[in-house]
């Protein structure tokens, strides 16, 4: 997946605005002032609150915007940058805000706002300048957020040669967790694009990036098998170099995906 829809909102974001979205009993408003120097972003002043059986909650999201947001009005071109859905399925909606700091690369933060029985916590997922779709992905009647995992970026090979393995969260005990091991199709068809890609590069291109995406999601799938005979069929053709397979399993490693 890549970045980002919000991005372009930036040449309009001068003007003042707000969202509103509700579910069940929670409403919940972004707003936003306009600035006399729009600049590349171009907002002032962002204000969350939500709106729960009649009860105002005055939030914030000015700690995320501190060094600028881009925040943009409802459109058919891009997905809203709020959100109200009960992500957990106890009845109770979540409310997410999307705001994106500006920069070439850089970056996505989906605020997710729960209920805790007297008021909101607030809980940040960093999806760097990758996108995501709130979706149910098991049919199970709830939504995830379905994105991408940006710690990939650059790591392997530069931006445009990257690939990022699929990356679910689901909210746990009130908090957004990475649960995406419990989605093996999700995996696989992920798995698939990436090891399509690969064997489809040409002679000279650099597969680095999108062999180290494959990989996770093979390990993901518990086959790690299949990313070592990979690693080692791509190191036979001449297109990755003797230290990257170590490197890109030790990197694997860290991130607990092996």
């Amino acid at each position: 997946m890549a970045l980002l829809a919000a991005a372009p909102a930036a040449a309009h974001a001068a003007a003042a605005g707000s969202v509103t979205h509700a579910a069940g009993a929670v409403s919940a408003t972004v707003a936003w002032d306009a600035t006399a120097d729009a600049g590349d972003l171009g907002i002032a002043n962002p204000q969350l609150w939500v709106v729960r059986g009649g009860v105002r909650y005055d939030l914030t999201i000015a700690d995320i915007c501190e060094e600028g947001c881009v925040l943009s009005a409802d459109s058919r071109a891009f997905p809203s940058i709020l959100k109200v859905a009960d992500l957990d399925g106890d009845g109770e909606p979540e409310v997410l805000v999307d705001t994106f700091s500006g920069g070439a690369h850089c970056c996505l933060t989906t605020r997710v706002e729960v209920w805790d029985g007297t008021g909101y916590r607030s809980h940040d997922v960093q999806w760097g300048d990758v996108e995501y779709t709130l979706k149910d992905a098991d049919g199970n009647g709830t939504q995830e957020l379905v994105g991408s995992d940006p710690r990939f970026a650059y790591a392997f090979s530069s931006y445009a040669d990257s690939g990022f393995p699929v990356l679910v969260y689901n909210l746990v005990g009130g908090r957004p967790v990475d649960t995406t091991k419990k989605y093996p199709k999700l995996i696989e068809h992920d798995a698939f694009h990436w090891r399509g890609d690969v064997r489809a590069a040409r002679r000279g291109a650099d597969v680095r990036g999108i062999l180290a995406a494959y990989a996770a999601d093979e390990y993901r799938l518990g086959r790690g098998r299949n990313a070592t005979a990979e690693i080692a069929h791509q190191r036979r053709l001449g297109h990755i170099s003797k230290a990257f397979g170590p490197f890109l399993l030790k990197r694997l490693r860290a991130w607990q995906y092996r």
